[in-house]
């Protein structure tokens, strides 16, 4: 399950005011799941009045004040803010911190970075398609199957495409940019759960607080950073411009390309989803897939 496209900046995005105390360190548990964060985390306490602005996951809290902490804002964070600048200030912080953490992600649980990315992308940006393209990767996830059933598989023009080798390291600056889209989701604070939602927020949450955990283990001066991914000169995209299919597209039985367009349309498709042009005609509408030994007679 996606995220809704761009219904993803919803108006209520965490607020955090500049005045706050501490108070003493809580744990954090989740159930149903087996996971314990056995670390104790600093919350941001705010006044009864205020509790409407605070965001529903106390992880990201704690993970946006641990950033505050260790000086990732160049500002204080305002009591109240638009969405857009809500976005960006916490993106710059969240990705600088994941890359200056690039140690930490082999220590992330495989499992719940599975459990986030196997449903398919948070939205259609370029940045978080290619970023869970590479988790998906790192954890073995067939790419033809995670688009097969993504519902934005419609409307992606990387659907079914695959990274090149030398662009398919994942990274922690790949899962916190996940994770970053999903907590600011409107459906996270307007409490709406499409179907396998609750399972991408709870694996989510425990690698915020995985995050919150390392971020305060010391980084290794021997590892070297990693070279940083040379921009490539333009995006492969599925709206073809050339004659020939693109070598890393997969094309399942029944895809088809648009004659008007060159849009790779699904088999289901009957018409193109791009120049709405009507689809190849077919002899049957209930197509048989052939299997292993099945065979057509001459005759």
């Amino acid at each position: 399950m996606a995220a809704s496209r761009f219904s993803l900046f919803g108006t209520s995005v965490l607020r955090l005011r500049t005045n706050v105390s501490p108070i003493p360190a809580i744990r954090l548990s989740f159930s149903p799941s087996r996971f314990t964060c056995s670390a104790a985390v600093d919350t941001v306490t705010a006044d009864s009045t205020d509790s409407h602005h605070r965001h529903p996951w106390p992880e990201w809290v704690t993970f946006i004040d641990r950033l505050k902490t260790k000086g990732y804002f160049s500002e204080a964070l305002p009591a109240s803010a638009d969405y857009d600048t809500d976005m960006n200030l916490f993106k710059d912080a969240c990705l600088t911190f994941a890359r200056d953490r690039f140690d930490v992600f082999k220590s992330l649980s495989r499992k719940d970075i599975q459990t986030v990315v196997e449903g398919g992308c948070p939205n259609l940006f370029r940045k978080a398609v290619n970023s869970a393209k590479r988790l998906r990767a790192f954890v073995r996830l067939d790419e033809g199957d995670v688009c097969s059933a993504c519902n934005l598989r419609g409307s992606c023009d990387k659907a079914y495409v695959l990274l090149k080798e030398s662009e398919a390291a994942a990274r922690t600056v790949d899962i916190v940019r996940i994770l970053l889209f999903y907590a600011l989701d409107s459906l996270v604070t307007s409490g709406e759960k499409p179907p396998g939602r609750e399972l991408v927020e709870v694996s989510a949450r425990k690698l915020l607080s995985e995050l919150i955990e390392l971020s305060d283990t010391p980084l290794d001066p021997a590892l070297a950073k990693p070279a940083a991914i040379p921009p490539r000169r333009k995006e492969q995209q599925m709206n073809l411009t050339d004659d020939e299919m693109p070598q890393n597209v997969q094309m399942k039985k029944g895809d088809w390309i648009c004659p008007n367009c060159n849009f790779l349309n699904f088999a289901r498709n009957t018409h193109c989803m791009k120049c709405s042009e009507d689809g190849p005609k077919r002899d049957s509408l209930n197509v048989v897939e052939m299997k292993k030994g099945d065979w057509t007679c001459p005759e």
